[in-house]
């Protein structure tokens, strides 16, 4: 349990101080994603000795957050969404060694089923709320 909670936390943290630092500070989500990768890779050597086990996960749920957190402001315009899509990855992570075993960039494809995921459910639900009044003003 107490893995699930780390996993969660770090992919969608990760990915939402990616998304929130590139839309707010810079024009370039690659410096945002590299820098914060390199803070918490860093600190992670410093004390992977003295950490236990369970940490080991940390880097590789920061670097594939932090791809999610990449995404255009054109496409997700609201801080929510890349939470849902943080949730998606790290869940995808759970099963991604065996699933995506013989793939490579697991992390970079997680991360864009991630996305991809939340864009479609989005794009899903406001063309069924579109049809859906444009029934109920035929009905009236």
């Amino acid at each position: 349990m107490m893995l699930l909670l780390l996993i969660v936390f770090v992919g969608t943290f990760s990915a939402l101080a990616t998304y929130l630092l590139h839309t707010k500070y810079s024009e370039n989500p690659v410096l945002i994603s590299s820098a914060l990768t390199f803070v918490v890779t860093g600190l992670y050597q410093l004390f992977a000795d003295d950490l236990p086990d369970i940490f080991q996960h940390i880097p590789y749920l920061c670097i594939g957050g932090t791809f999610i957190g990449m995404s255009s402001r054109k496409k997700i315009k609201q801080a929510k969404y890349i939470l849902i899509a943080g949730l998606i990855f790290s869940l995808i992570y759970l099963r991604s060694s065996t699933f995506f075993e013989g793939f490579g960039g697991a992390l970079g494809t997680s991360a864009c089923i991630s996305v991809l995921s939340v864009i479609s459910f989005r794009q899903f639900f406001k063309r069924t709320q579109y049809f859906a009044r444009k029934k109920l003003r035929r009905e009236t």
